[in-house]
């Protein structure tokens, strides 16, 4: 009979399969509309065609070439939540041209798509994303229409191995799948390893490695289809209840996919480990002995990258935990701030395009910035402003003086700083003041002597000196930047962490629709999310007032993003402990089976020792003292990560290059969680050689 740890595991890794496969298509639909064969993006255009009639051209395209061509386009008002596609189908009776009917079949519950036909698009800018629904071969054909067009485009595969592959590769995904293949290989093998006296006696028996192997594989191949045939059931019956079902087949073949190379990694450890029965004679292993040479090999060379991995993850956790502990704290603050939205702008422009609407979109938030309409929250990294002065890791916030009427910052003694005179009679009138921390007094001078390259690094003569006014701000407040701040900032730091707010800041402060923020200024920090109306009705009117429907294509509530990025980061905390529990889990199982090949081998020399008086330290100081070069090599792991990160950041500065953080430390955080693992593994091995201790000498003890 199978081992009940295999049947366990086999049938945890098709659940899993399920469960990964879920998330995976979730996400795919989430970011695409699903079916599609390629999706050719319009990046620039002559004008020499309208909206309409590149609208009117496809859907002839379509129809001449038998295929189904749809434009997404998102939705104005909840662009994190809802589609829209402009669909023109040359197959009548195809699944795309189904939706235009019975809407398209959403997989998940989070975001809509809502289908209409593409004439109704309108004189919409024609740059943006087309779907090609038919051969592959086709979507070179469209993009060859649209340079009839006067239109520039390229053909991606979004849905390609090529393409997902890098884009999931370091994701929480495929680190959960790789924890749970090593976690399958190692129940496997210790399935097998503790089957070894039903091996014995089969090979007793006169049976051969390849019969015993197949008599298993005929075993599983019948378990296999139960438990195949139950987890389906239920998935089947939840996905019903879930989504009616919708991309079943596509949900299907990622299942099978991920299930199918579980199930091979898990195959060939059977048939390995089965193999090291082997190299015990028939007679002990009768006795349950093992190889203990090569199982207990076998077992280190999981359980080492288990511990570091165990450790990696465990950091993950804290740092997830403590992004969800910031975010919650930022949530009453986004509560407040109400309906305040920022502006998604158009992606799909050429480089000449995008300088126009740089321009006009600049221009229309300056005239709102002097209307009083918006507030300015721009952000830079402090370092970044004069990368060879030396100054600390810290921030700047680039505001206007209606950012102050909302957001108190006071002085040293405790006084508001409040927004100046718009009538242009107050002294700071027509400054530029730069409010800095008193922490950071020792640098105002170099902050303030950059701050004209930091508004306008083209112009920034345009700037006086005696133009920048240098005030000093308390230590220790903290502000709130109307962003998480992660677009301005993931990209240089490499993390992705809450900063909504903003821990002693350095603020900047612009008059309301000053000419020291650039148009192009106004235009980077929308993008960055840095500008943001608390009435959006405003929004909306300035689109339609000066005509900017191709440059503005979405109004974004400041508090529904957060919510969304909370929701994500939520995610990713429930799959970094899953992975941290199965980590976990590995690590149980490789010290339990080190101790059971040990104890195997052992158990005479052990009952002897035992009689004779042997502590039982010095009964097992072989493989004690191992765990204990582990333990050792483990607590060391993170002093040197940190030792080796320090060391490259010396590089930077013998070249004379500013080193791109600020010098690792160890924190109690990290002793903690070493201390952590460490116990934890050792006291797992400690507790397991003891049963067996004890189940040893009892068994000699009733034999004697």
């Amino acid at each position: 009979m199978l081992h009940r740890g295999i049947k366990f595991i086999y049938t945890a890794v098709l659940a899993f399969s399920a469960v990964v496969s879920f998330l995976f298509v979730r996400g795919l639909d989430e970011d695409w509309v699903l079916d599609h064969s390629a999706v050719v993006w319009v990046l620039d255009s002559d004008d020499s065609t309208s909206g309409s009639q590149v609208a009117g051209d496809l859907a002839s395209f379509a129809a001449d070439h038998k295929i189904s061509v749809a434009r997404e386009v998102p939705d104005l008002k909840d662009p994190d939540g809802r589609r829209h596609l402009y669909l023109a189908s040359g197959i009548p009776d195809s699944d795309a041209a189904s939706w235009l009917d019975e809407g398209y079949p959403a997989f998940g519950r989070d975001y809509r798509t809502e289908v209409h036909p593409l004439a109704e698009v309108g004189q919409r800018d024609p740059r943006g994303f087309y779907y090609v629904f038919g051969p592959p071969e086709a979507a070179d054909a469209l993009v060859a229409e649209f340079a009839r067009l006067g239109l520039q485009a390229s053909v991606q595969h979004p849905l390609s191995l090529a393409e997902l592959a890098p884009y999931y590769a370091d994701g929480t995904l495929a680190l959960a799948l790789g924890v749970v293949a090593l976690a399958a290989v190692t129940m496997t093998g210790a399935s097998v390893l503790l089957n070894a006296k039903t091996y014995g006696v089969l090979r007793l028996q006169g049976r051969s490695f390849a019969e015993i192997l197949l008599r298993d594989l005929r075993q599983l191949a019948a378990f296999g289809a139960s438990a195949a045939g139950a987890v389906a059931a239920g998935v089947l019956a939840l996905l019903g209840l879930y989504n009616g079902l919708a991309w079943i087949g596509l949900f299907a073949s990622v299942t099978a996919v991920i299930a199918g190379l579980l199930v091979l990694l898990m195959l060939a450890t059977h048939a390995a480990v089965l193999a090291l029965t082997f190299k015990t004679d028939v007679l002990p292993a009768l006795k349950g002995e093992l190889p203990a040479r090569a199982a207990s090999v076998s077992a280190y060379l999981v359980r080492v990258p288990a511990l570091l991995l165990a450790l990696s993850i465990a950091t993950s956790v804290v740092a997830a935990g403590q992004d969800i502990l910031s975010r919650q704290e930022s949530r009453d603050v986004y509560a407040k701030v109400g309906e305040t939205s920022a502006i998604r702008l158009n992606g799909s422009l050429g480089e000449d395009d995008t300088k126009v609407m740089e321009e006009r979109v600049g221009r229309w938030l300056r005239q709102s910035d002097a209307a009083g309409k918006l507030i300015v929250a721009g952000r830079r990294e402090l370092r970044d402003i004069a990368p060879r002065s030396g100054l600390p890791q810290g921030e700047i916030l680039i505001v206007n003086e209606t950012f102050l009427a909302q957001q108190p910052f006071v002085d040293p003694a405790g006084r508001r700083y409040t927004p100046a005179p718009q009538d242009g009679k107050g002294p700071d009138a027509h400054a530029v003041r730069v409010l800095v921390p008193e922490s950071l007094g020792r640098h105002a001078s170099v902050i303030a002597a950059e701050i004209p390259g930091t508004l306008s690094p083209a112009q920034p003569e345009r700037i006086r000196p005696d133009q920048v006014q240098t005030l000093t701000a308390k230590s220790g407040q903290r502000v709130f930047g109307y962003s998480s701040g992660d677009q301005a900032h993931t990209a240089a730091r490499n993390i992705k962490e809450d900063r909504s707010l903003v821990s002693d800041p350095v603020l900047v402060v612009v008059p309301n629709g000053s000419r020291f923020l650039t148009d192009n200024a106004y235009t980077s920090f929308a993008t960055q999310g840095g500008v943001v109306f608390p009435d959006p009705s405003h929004i909306q009117a300035g689109i339609e007032a000066n005509k900017l429907q191709d440059e503005v294509i979405a109004i974004r509530p400041v508090g529904q993003n957060a919510a969304l990025q909370m929701r994500d980061a939520l995610n990713d905390f429930r799959l970094h402990v899953f992975n941290l529990a199965v980590a976990v889990a590995v690590l149980v199982i490789t010290g339990i089976g080190v101790c059971i090949v040990y104890s195997r081998k052992n158990a005479q020399a052990i009952f002897v020792k035992h009689i004779s008086g042997w502590r039982f330290a010095a009964s097992h100081r072989s493989v004690l003292a191992v765990e204990g070069v582990l333990a050792v090599l483990l607590a060391g792991w993170v002093p040197f990560d940190v030792w080796q990160q320090n060391q490259e950041l010396k590089e930077y500065t013998a070249l004379g290059i500013p080193a791109p953080s600020e010098p690792a430390q160890i924190t109690a955080l990290d002793l903690g969680l070493t201390a952590g693992l460490v116990a934890f593994e050792a006291g797992a091995v400690l507790l397991a050689l003891m049963v067996f201790h004890r189940r040893i000498v009892k068994e000699g003890a009733t034999e004697g």
